[in-house]
């Protein structure tokens, strides 16, 4: 698997490259099913505290904005003191959760800012599959990329 290329036909190279795709792709639907378990057990829930407070901080950040949600002071969130949310959390993940709702809304899906952040960790590991694979074929070699998927 790329140790030997210049021993290897034209014919042997095309099914190096299909077996590494498929190891790619099955680990990707491997990975993004284990993920998904909860969902297809339980339906599309969200189960714990740390989870539904990013679906609640997404789902307010959906519908007033950054600018309101970068100043909004959250009177349930560690009631009853409350918490200033802006101020105190890393948005990324309720940022990513925003653009893909935008981009799927723009492309005319119908879809729910909650399901958007009950798939995105299927999907994001999907996603830690194949950068992995590509740090680990930097790093040592691509056979080393392809049995670390294993």
């Amino acid at each position: 698997m790329g140790f030997l290329p210049s021993l290897l036909s034209g014919h042997e190279k095309q099914h190096e490259t299909l077996i590494k795709l498929l190891v790619l792709t099955l680990s990707s639907i491997v990975a993004f099913t284990v993920r998904l378990f909860a969902v297809i057990r339980f339906e599309s829930v969200i189960h714990e505290f740390d989870p539904y407070f990013n679906y609640r901080t997404t789902k307010y950040l959906t519908e007033n904005g950054y600018y309101a949600f970068h100043n909004w002071f959250d009177a349930y969130a560690w009631y009853p003191l409350g918490r200033i949310i802006g101020g105190t959390i890393y948005p990324g993940l309720m940022i990513t959760s925003l653009f893909i709702h935008r981009i799927l809304t723009f492309l005319n899906f119908t879809i729910d800012i909650r399901e958007v952040c009950v798939f995105l960790a299927p999907l994001f590991s999907s996603f830690t599959v194949l950068i992995t694979f590509l740090l680990t074929k930097e790093v040592k070699s691509e056979g080393a990329g392809l049995i670390q998927l294993l």
